[in-house]
């Protein structure tokens, strides 16, 4: 059995980490591993005095040059296999002098990322380290195809925050959909009401109350997580897309675990153009539209005027989604790097 802590600061949040995480835990729990939350380097230490982690998975936003990097030697030096997510160049809010660590030390056994590799290189030649692309992938405890439900079948839906990197979508597609079809939005930032909600509980973290937090997030969830697929089951096409800056160029080149989420539940997906999402899904598994409002309405209006071929495409992208999308295939991928044996995941 493996012991893998996972850090992670604010569990209960709303953001991508925290339904990220859901998704380790469950592909490692599914495999017969423990899994255990770290919140922060005196919960490591507090957690390490009783057992011995296997692994240790960790972000470079989340460290701190002063403090998280000697506490990296000892768990190597113990045993601890750390697993460290990276991007490159580092963003202003992560610790510089990490720039200089990460060329001039080796602080983890694996540096990984949702990144893909394209846009890694330059982090391989200046560091010396090898980079490897770790997707995002689906829950199995949660996303999986289920029995459409009558108050989610609509037309179209979005599940997802109301972000700026995502203005153009919202104001090009989402606002004119409305008026248009039945519509389902979904997720953080749509209302006024989610806007003092949010507030209410940055203050609360802010000041300690962290169970204040926890409750107020609670109420933020538009859609409860063990009813996400039923959503995407019910819904004839589900929408996605990507963080992209006004021009519309995509820095943080990913594939979103919405990408892997909408077709393991049974959902049919259009997404913008992604070109790495070809290395996951084929042409006729998941629909990519341009970054073109035209591009997007009509694709819209020809697969809800054409059930057979929308159908057929939903059904291929699921298949392909549960077969290599589920969150156990990346711990299989993790437990391979580290030359862990497939005759110890169970």
């Amino acid at each position: 059995m493996v012991k893998v802590f996972y850090h992670i600061p604010h569990p209960d949040g709303l953001g991508a980490d925290r339904w990220i995480c859901d998704a380790w835990r469950e592909g490692f729990q599914r495999l017969g591993h423990k899994f255990v939350e770290v919140s922060s380097l005196r919960s490591l230490a507090d957690t390490s005095a009783v057992q011995t982690p296997t692994l240790f998975f960790t972000a470079i936003n989340l460290l701190d040059s002063e403090s998280w990097v000697p506490a990296l030697h000892r768990l190597r030096k113990a045993g601890t296999r750390v697993l460290l997510w990276v991007h490159w160049p580092l963003v202003p809010s992560v610790e510089r002098r990490l720039a200089d660590i990460l060329k001039d030390d080796d602080i983890a056994d694996v540096y990984f990322g949702e990144r893909e590799s394209e846009q890694m290189a330059q982090f391989e030649a200046e560091t010396g380290k090898k980079y490897h692309v770790v997707a995002n992938a689906a829950n199995p405890a949660l996303h999986f195809p289920a029995k459409p439900l009558a108050k989610y079948q609509y037309d179209v839906v979005y599940l997802g925050a109301n972000l700026r990197h995502k203005r153009w979508f919202a104001e090009n597609v989402l606002r004119p959909l409305k008026a248009r079809y039945r519509v389902g939005l979904f997720g953080p930032r749509w209302t006024a009401r989610d806007h003092v909600l949010r507030a209410i509980s940055k203050v609360s973290r802010l000041v300690g109350l962290r169970e204040v937090a926890k409750c107020v997030d609670r109420h933020r969830i538009t859609i409860p997580p063990d009813e996400e697929n039923l959503l995407y089951s019910s819904a004839k096409i589900s929408l996605n897309f990507h963080e992209r800056e006004p021009d519309g160029s995509q820095p943080h080149y990913i594939v979103n675990q919405r990408t892997f989420k909408i077709p393991a539940c049974g959902g049919f997906q259009i997404c913008d153009y992604v070109p790495a999402i070809r290395k996951y899904f084929a042409d006729d598994e998941v629909v990519l539209a341009s970054l073109d409002a035209r591009d997007w309405h009509d694709k819209i209006e020809y697969y809800l005027a054409h059930d057979d071929e929308r159908r057929h495409i939903q059904a291929k992208g699921t298949k392909r989604a549960l077969l290599e999308h589920l969150s156990t295939s990346r711990v299989r991928q993790v437990l391979s790097l580290l030359g862990i044996r497939e005759r110890h995941v169970g």
